[in-house]
């Protein structure tokens, strides 16, 4: 229950909410104290270019330190980053990332590796492995999961 509280609060304070001066200098003291979500807020605001300059290296950085704290999000958001290189390597990096993020409760996470497994060309196609994750986007609620899953299933996988 935790872990969905924590992935509604970022999916309302970034589609809905204005961040302020007041915001940042809480986040960024919070942050200091190892709190995890705020690492999360300070990271999208440096990322989505409010209030301070953009600042990708810093929003990296504050996403790697609330993933090391186990925070979902923004393991995902580790992931998004490492999957973006050209590097086969780094590439592996960043699915460890997704499945971290998968396992702790990020279902995003779990719906792109269920894709990557069943669509894969550069990964060995893995339809059994893709039903697993879709079945876990499923169990923490997410509809696009159950429906990746059914589809599979109606499929013969």
């Amino acid at each position: 229950m935790k872990k969905i509280i924590y992935i509604l609060s970022i999916l309302f304070f970034t589609a809905s909410y204005a961040y302020n001066m007041e915001d940042f200098e809480f986040y960024t003291e919070a942050c200091k104290r190892d709190d995890y979500v705020s690492c999360s807020h300070l990271a999208i605001i440096y990322e989505e270019d409010l209030l301070v300059k953009q600042d990708m290296k810093k929003a990296f950085n504050l996403y790697s330190k609330a993933c090391g704290g186990d925070y979902a999000f923004a393991c995902h958001n580790v992931a998004v980053t490492y999957s973006k290189s050209d590097n086969k390597a780094i590439k592996d990096i960043a699915l460890k990332f997704y499945d971290k993020a998968c396992s702790g409760g990020y279902t995003e996470s779990c719906i792109y590796l269920g894709r990557l497994h069943r669509d894969s060309h550069t990964l060995h196609r893995d339809y059994k492995k893709a039903k697993e994750y879709f079945a876990k986007a499923c169990d923490g609620n997410n509809r696009l999961g159950c429906k990746e899953e059914r589809i599979l299933e109606e499929s013969g996988y």
